[in-house]
């Protein structure tokens, strides 16, 4: 059945129609066949003048402009971003469409998450700055002594060491802030899991020696094949050993089990464990509790699992060493 325009109007009273045609947010009043019978002037200015007694869906074609981060609201051609909420009319037959303009909002909000980034990002270069400082120091103090020494003096091979330990944890720190800023964009290709296990086994050995410590590494999965990102991956373990070691870890499991939505890793040690307190905030980026940490080891981990499309749980409590357990998708 067809309602006329001013039936619409004679529904609301003269002080409900100046309250609705002035309100902020877009009304449209739809008949029943889906044509428009009233906007009020904020959807004018949404949609634009004109379009009364135009179908719905034709202005839907011709005002709407959906993009791909669009989310909960919509994209019109101007490129402001609306809200549609679409509801029955109690009394008459036809719809009542509302607008909400979240142009202004969007635009708080990602200048928001903008200014949050390029906090974060100056948080991390004076932590980075900060860390970095000091083993390049070192480095330059033993290149020095080196300078002075000849190749047979018997303290020559005792800085060298140093010098290349300096070295490596300059590497570690630009390793773990690349792993954190690529965590999300990581390309996994098909690799094999025991040759995973031999790549890890082979950079985690410096470090299990230097610690006198064991690497234990259960596969029983030795055939098996799965899509992921070696070399991060590989990271992100190894700064699952090194917490392991500075928690004092004497012998660390790294357990791999078929499940049914993939691949399990279960690293577990028998170091100090951690608090709850500390637990809480563990993968927080730049959350340390160590002289000498960047506070980005856990943030990895998490980083490059979440790009893998899996998932990572913590168990530990202090005194008890901790667990940690990485789900991985076929």
């Amino acid at each position: 059945m067809e309602v006329p325009t001013e039936q619409v109007k004679n529904e609301i009273s003269l002080p409900e129609q100046d309250i609705l045609a002035n309100l902020p947010c877009g009304l449209v009043v739809l008949n029943a066949r889906g044509s428009i019978l009233w906007l009020n002037a904020a959807a004018e200015i949404l949609l634009g003048k004109g379009l009364k007694g135009l179908a719905w869906r034709k202005v839907i074609q011709t005002v709407f402009a959906p993009r791909e981060d669009d989310g909960h609201e919509v994209s019109l051609v101007d490129g402001r971003r609306v809200h549609v909420a679409i509801s029955s009319l109690n009394s008459l037959p036809g719809q009542l469409v509302t607008l909400t303009d979240l142009t202004a909002t969007r635009a708080y909000e990602q200048a928001k998450a903008h200014k949050g980034r390029l906090a974060a990002i100056g948080r991390m270069t004076a932590q980075l700055a900060h860390q970095i400082r000091t083993p390049l120091s070192s480095a330059i103090l033993y290149t020095d002594h080196l300078a002075n020494l000849s190749f047979d003096d018997h303290r020559y091979s005792e800085w060298l060491t140093r010098l290349q330990g300096c070295h490596a944890s300059i590497e570690k720190q630009i390793r773990d802030l690349l792993l954190f800023a690529k965590g999300e964009s990581v390309e996994p290709v098909l690799t094999s899991v025991q040759a995973w296990c031999e790549q890890l086994a082979d950079r985690a050995q410096p470090l299990i020696q230097a610690a006198a410590a064991e690497l234990i590494i259960n596969n029983p999965l030795k055939n098996k094949w799965i899509s992921l990102h070696s070399e991060s991956l590989t990271g992100a373990v190894l700064n699952l050993i090194i917490n392991a070691l500075q928690a004092r870890a004497n012998c660390i499991s790294l357990t791999i089990m078929q499940i049914e939505k993939g691949l399990q890793l279960i690293i577990a040690d028998d170091g100090i464990g951690m608090s709850e307190e500390i637990k809480a905030q563990a993968f927080a980026p730049f959350f340390t509790t160590k002289a000498q940490g960047t506070g980005l080891g856990l943030a990895v981990v998490y980083a490059v699992v979440k790009a893998h499309g899996g998932e990572v749980l913590l168990n530990s409590s202090s005194g008890q060493g901790s667990c940690i357990t990485i789900n991985l998708p076929e």
